[in-house]
C-alpha cells in the first residue's frame, strides 16, 4: 500500500506457507544408519493455510517431564554414539527421537517470494531442531531486501513458525532510465516501473535515497510546496531542487534547509509564488531570495 492506500506492485497478497517432511523411514538395526533427504523445501503450487498444531491430548505425565526425559536420552545416546563411532550425528539422533524438523509455517510477506524465504532457510542443512540455529537463519532473512524482522518460534517435537516483517516503501529513487522503491532509511527494496503512478515521493541523484527522509520531514511544515512536490533532485550529494507542478523550482542551500524555507515561508508575497507555474525561487544565498520566470533562467548547477 502506499500513502493513499494503493496497491503497489507485488510478489502476491499476504501469504502463510508451510512445508510438511514425508515420514523418515526407521532404519533396521542390522543395517547402516540411513540419512533423511528432505528434497527441495519449496512447492511453488502448494498455496495453504499456515499449519496449526493440533490440540494436544490430556495425559499423565507433564510435557515438559517428557521433554526433559527426551533430552537426557538424546545426551545419553549421543554420548554412547559419539564413544562407538568417534563423531556424532546430531540430526539422526534428534530424528529418531522426534525432534525432527517435520513441518514450517511462513507467515507474514507479501512481496517477499517464497522461494527466496525458502532458500534461506536452508533445511538441507538443518534436519532437526538440534542443529536448527536460529541467530543464523535470522541474519540470512534480514539480508533479503524487503524483510525488516522475522519472528521464529520452534513448536515441539518438530515445528517452526516463521513470522515475517517486511519494509514499507517510503519513495521512488529514480537514476538514469531505471527506479526503485526505497524505504524509509534509504535501503533498495526493488526495482519499480518508471513511469509507475504510485502516492510516493520521487527523488533522484547520488544519495537521494538515504536523505530523502530527512527531506520530507522538513516538508512536512510546509504543506503548499509539498502538496506540488513533483520531484526532488539530490545535485553534487549535497543540495536539493524541489521540482514542482507547472513547471515551478525552488533551490535549496546546502546547509540550512529549515531556515530557508522558514525565510520563504515568512514572505507572503513570494511564498505565493510557489502555486504560480513556471516560477523559479533560488534560497541558496543566506541573505537573500532570488525569483526569476522559468524561461529566463540559467542551467542549474550545484
Amino acid at each position: 500500500m502506499d500513502n493513499r492506500g494503493r496497491e503497489l506492485p507485488e510478489v502476491g497478497s499476504e501469504r502463510n506457507e508451510y512445508w510438511q517432511a514425508p515420514p523418515a523411514p526407521r532404519p533396521h538395526p542390522t543395517t547402516p544408519p540411513q540419512r533423511f533427504d528432505f528434497g527441495h523445501a519449496y512447492d511453488p503450487g502448494r498455496i495453504q493455510p499456515a499449519a496449526k498444531s493440533a490440540p494436544r491430548a490430556k495425559r499423565g505425565v507433564p510435557v515438559r517431564t517428557l521433554a526433559g526425559l527426551a533430552f537426557v536420552t538424546l545426551c545419553a545416546a549421543g554420548a554412547y554414539a559419539a564413544q562407538r563411532t568417534g563423531a556424532l550425528d546430531r540430526d539422526h539422533l534428534a530424528t529418531t527421537l522426534g525432534f525432527g524438523i517435520e513441518q514450517v509455517s511462513l507467515t507474514g510477506h507479501r512481496f517477499t517470494s517464497d522461494a527466496d524465504l525458502f532458500d534461506a532457510l536452508d533445511l538441507k542443512s538443518a534436519r532437526s531442531l538440534a542443529s536448527f540455529e536460529s541467530d543464523a537463519i535470522r541474519t540470512r532473512f534480514e539480508r533479503l531486501p524487503w524483510v525488516q524482522s522475522v519472528e521464529i518460534s520452534r513448536v515441539w517435537p518438530g515445528q517452526l513458525a516463521i513470522r515475517v516483517t517486511e519494509r514499507k516503501p517510503f519513495a521512488v529513487w529514480e537514476q538514469g532510465d531505471s527506479a526503485e522503491l526505497v524505504d524509509i532509511t534509504g535501503r533498495q527494496l526493488g526495482p519499480v516501473k518508471r513511469d509507475a503512478v504510485l502516492d510516493l515521493p520521487r527523488v533522484a541523484g547520488e544519495g537521494a535515497n538515504v536523505a530523502a527522509a530527512a527531506l520530507m520531514t522538513t516538508l512536512d511544515r510546509h504543506p503548499a510546496i509539498k502538496s506540488r512536490l513533483v520531484r526532488a533532485e539530490r545535485l553534487s550529494a549535497r543540495r536539493w531542487t524541489l521540482e514542482l507542478a507547472g513547471g515551478g523550482r525552488i533551490h535549496l542551500p546546502s546547509d540550512g534547509e529549515t531556515s530557508a524555507l522558514a525565510r520563504l515561508a515568512a514572505e507572503q508575497q513570494i511564498a505565493d509564488l510557489v502555486a504560480k507555474p513556471g516560477q523559479i525561487i533560488d534560497l541558496r544565498s543566506p541573505s537573500k531570495i532570488a525569483i526569476r520566470a522559468a524561461s529566463a533562467a540559467p542551467a542549474g548547477g550545484g
